[in-house]
């Protein structure tokens, strides 16, 4: 075997082993918690956003950092009667001392963009963005728009938000 048919079957298993391992790697992401951190500032439009999903702000009413987090359904939120399409998304703005703010200001939309199988559910009149209520402990819907024109050629749907917290796209069951 010369130096150059060894080169060529190592160059080989290399791209043969990247292959693989590329593979697993997407389906690794989905299941961990994936975290972003977004400066903000007062009075500017913002885009946050993780993956499929974020949150849309008008207009910002803060000085602070925004997190945006994605992770789940995973069976820390109890969901009997929903089934999820992806990942909930979790938003939460913090002071720069690390202080959450309680109050949610402003015009701010939280969305997830589709799929092929997601638009489908909307079509058919079953998809909705809920959202954890933590006084009630449980899934509330919240009342969900298509923007078509958004993420082409499925669209995105977009929810207004009232609070802080978990959102997701479900379908119930």
């Amino acid at each position: 075997m010369t130096h150059r048919d060894l080169l060529r079957n190592a160059f080989a298993f290399l791209i043969a082993l990247g292959l693989i391992t590329g593979s697993w790697i997407p389906a690794l992401a989905e299941e961990e918690v994936s975290t972003a951190y977004f400066p903000l500032n007062f009075d500017e439009q913002t885009d946050l956003f993780l993956g499929k999903a974020g949150v849309f702000m008008v207009k910002s009413s803060y000085h602070a950092t925004a997190t945006v987090n994605r992770f789940g359904p995973d069976g820390t939120l109890p969901s009997e009667d929903l089934e999820f399409f992806d990942r909930w998304l979790n938003f939460g703005i913090y002071d720069y001392f690390g202080n959450p703010y309680r109050g949610l200001y402003g015009f701010n939309y939280v969305y997830f963009n589709l799929k092929y199988q997601t638009r489908k559910l909307w079509d058919e009149g079953d998809l909705s963005i809920y959202r954890w209520d933590i006084d009630k402990k449980d899934w509330v819907i919240c009342q969900t728009f298509l923007v078509e024109l958004k993420n082409l050629p499925h669209g995105r749907l977009t929810c207004i938000m009232p609070r802080f917290g978990t959102y997701g796209i479900a379908i119930e069951n």
